[in-house]
């Protein structure tokens, strides 16, 4: 991951202002379900389903920091109400180590963790950087029914020394938000998402937008390139950005050639209102298929397409 700073505060003063199987529990596989339906109190439901443990004692933890961010923001101060529950529902107990982690005792009992997740656009004091705000592109959002920025690392964890083991993440959406990655979804179904990734570091490289379905499709020299679009008022579209990026991207691909061999390319662009509760990081965090964008949606339209394709280009 790389992450793109762009300090715009003084320009925007010139702008138009579902529970895991017990079959899982018995496979070397984390099987993760994350609940976007049943918000309650701006906070998302995260349930958990453990490999086997063979430990007395075993540590779940939230990352304190990610590649390309070049900061310490202990996404586990975002969770709270962290429980443990053995094979009859009985708790198990837990103790929190420091702001990203937890201890389990009686590890081998161990059948399913929960525990709520906010997200950090909420918390978000300043400009996202230069202070102790999470930069925005790393960060999540939770806007019930309209938006959700599911940078993983934000939602997800992992089990001490079970970094390399494969994740098995469900997510369960309203029918009405379409979920932009470049995972591929196995479920059909129209309210759930299902994404598989080899280990942990690879599903925290990929990052989820949902949001009401605005998206392009295009292909350059055998690279699938999806452009997802959360713009609150409308203002932008993907179709409307889309053929300057199109240029862009073709002309990077025929440059690199084969340097490039990506099969798929997703770009999320976040574009925020400015609201007290709304990012305000704007710059891009970069993933090997992904880049996530977060900008001002008051932007003309010319200096929104240059960012956009200054970021993109440079990764």
């Amino acid at each position: 991951m790389k992450k793109i700073l762009y300090t715009l505060a003084l320009a925007i003063t010139l702008w138009s202002c579902k529970t895991g199987s017990s079959s899982a529990a018995k496979s070397n596989v984390v099987d993760v379900n994350i609940n976007l339906v049943d918000v309650k109190d701006d906070k998302v439901l995260v349930t958990v389903t453990p490999p086997q443990i063979k430990t007395d004692e075993i540590v779940y933890s939230i990352p304190k920091t990610v590649p390309g961010t070049y900061s310490t923001d202990n996404y586990g101060k975002n969770s709270e109400d962290f429980k443990a529950f053995d094979a009859k529902g009985n708790a198990l107990t837990v103790k929190r180590i420091d702001d990203n982690s937890w201890s389990i005792s009686n590890a081998k009992a161990l059948k399913k963790i929960t525990y709520l997740v906010n997200d950090t656009f909420d918390t978000e004091k300043g400009t996202g950087f230069g202070n102790d705000d999470i930069f925005s592109p790393a960060g999540t959002n939770i806007n019930a029914g309209v938006n959700f920025l599911v940078n993983t690392h934000g939602f997800v964890g992992y089990f001490q020394d079970k970094l390399e083991i494969p994740y098995k993440v469900t997510i369960t959406h309203p029918e009405t938000l379409w979920g932009a990655t470049s995972m591929t979804d196995q479920d059909p179904s129209k309210t759930s998402d299902v994404f598989t990734t080899p280990r942990y570091a690879v599903l925290v490289e990929n990052p989820i937008m949902y949001s009401k379905p605005d998206y392009t499709e295009f292909n350059v020299n055998g690279m699938d390139i999806l452009i997802a679009v959360y713009s609150p008022t409308g203002k932008f579209t993907a179709e409307s950005i889309t053929p300057e990026m199109k240029t862009m991207m073709t002309a990077q691909k025929n440059f690199l050639g084969k340097v490039n061999a990506n099969k798929k390319y997703t770009v999320l662009l976040y574009l925020s209102t400015l609201a007290k509760d709304d990012a305000h990081g704007f710059g891009a965090l970069e993933h090997p298929t992904v880049t996530t964008v977060v900008l001002p949606e008051s932007m003309p339209k010319e200096k929104l397409v240059e960012s956009m394709k200054d970021v993109v280009s440079h990764e």
